[in-house]
């Protein structure tokens, strides 16, 4: 074997051996900075958090390297202070508390979008609801929320201002979502409920009240907010984006699966998914808000710009610190962690 040969193989190994550690550098390198994530999430078994579920329910989480504990509170609003207590990494919660957090000083960015418009309904009394106009006649109503200054909060203050209300002009309550959102206006202590599925589906197929607002549809949006608002989201603290990019690329990653998942499953398949106490000992209601609701999610985990655009307008044309605060709206999310997720897809 000449000396020429020899060089060439031992060149060849080398080279073999620089790729094999390359790879696992690589490897190395693409591990979350954090691999145990808390997220807080305010009502877990509502539908409007079901990509959550489900990225949970399917392993996407395990999949991509994270032990993910999912921590459930009454509202979105209990969701965010816990993690501006420091009890979470991340919330799964509203996107417009991205917005009116910035006008507090507080920076949280969110990463990937769940639901594609607002999804909250206003139910009323049967009684309050035999002479409802329009909402006006909220005035002097006790109205349920699933936690005060939360989404289901925003979208009561949005009506009272089509109303020529204020908040002043009302009592709100929070109920929490599910069952105990059920019963509190069942037991007579609500005139009306603002409040996301299966538990409205429930309360108007018992008779108990009539739906009167929803933002469900696409349609049900523009009629309220005059655009298809962005809402359910995953959201943190940018200093928390800045320190874990890897661990909040594999939330993305399995967040981007299970939409895809859920939106290429059956209703009876994403039924078969959830926990059994998810349904309310009632399948065949929820899979029927199920269908109702699917229209409502992303399709792809990105926020629109214009989406978010709108959401913010809105925000202004109700609620005061938002109308008179600059507000830095790229800096309220991003879609680069989508995009990645995507390309991987």
């Amino acid at each position: 074997m000449t000396m020429q040969v020899v060089q060439m193989r031992l060149f060849k190994f080398v080279i073999a051996v620089c790729c094999i550690v390359g790879v696992a550098a690589g490897a190395m390198s693409a591990k979350p900075e954090k691999t145990q994530v808390t997220i807080a999430v305010g009502g877990k078994a509502a539908l409007y958090y079901l990509p959550l579920t489900l990225a949970e329910q399917l392993g996407y989480f395990r999949d991509a390297g994270l032990e993910v504990e999912i921590l459930d509170f009454p509202g979105g609003a209990k969701a965010l202070q816990a993690m501006m207590g420091g009890s979470a990494d991340v919330v799964s919660g509203g996107f417009d508390h991205t917005i009116v957090m910035q006008t507090r000083g507080q920076k949280l960015t969110a990463f990937v979008l769940q639901g594609a418009t607002p999804a909250i309904s206003l139910v009323v009394s049967k009684d309050k609801a035999a002479s409802w106009r329009g909402p006006q006649d909220l005035k002097g109503m006790k109205i349920g929320v699933t936690a005060p200054g939360s989404s289901t909060n925003m979208f009561v203050n949005a009506l009272l201002a089509r109303g020529g209300l204020t908040p002043d002009d009302v009592s709100i309550i929070g109920v929490g979502s599910g069952q105990s959102a059920v019963a509190a206006i069942q037991a007579g202590h609500l005139d009306a409920l603002a409040n996301i599925e299966p538990a409205i589906s429930m309360l108007v197929r018992d008779g108990k009240v009539v739906e009167e607002v929803e933002t469900i549809s696409e349609k049900g949006s523009r009629a309220l907010y005059g655009a298809a608002l962005p809402s359910g989201s995953l959201y943190t603290k940018q200093e928390f984006i800045r320190d874990n990019p890897r661990t909040v690329q594999a939330l993305t990653d399995a967040m981007v699966r299970a939409l895809k998942w859920l939106a290429n499953a059956s209703d009876e398949q994403i039924a078969d998914r959830v926990p059994p106490r998810y349904l309310l000992g009632d399948r065949t209601l929820y899979l029927a808000a199920l269908k109702r609701q699917r229209p409502s999610y992303s399709g792809d985990g990105r926020i629109p710009p214009q989406g978010a655009q709108a959401l913010l307008d809105a925000l202004s044309g109700f609620y005061e610190p938002v109308a008179t605060h600059p507000v830095q709206l790229e800096q309220t999310y991003t879609n680069r962690f989508v995009d990645a997720a995507l390309a991987k897809q």
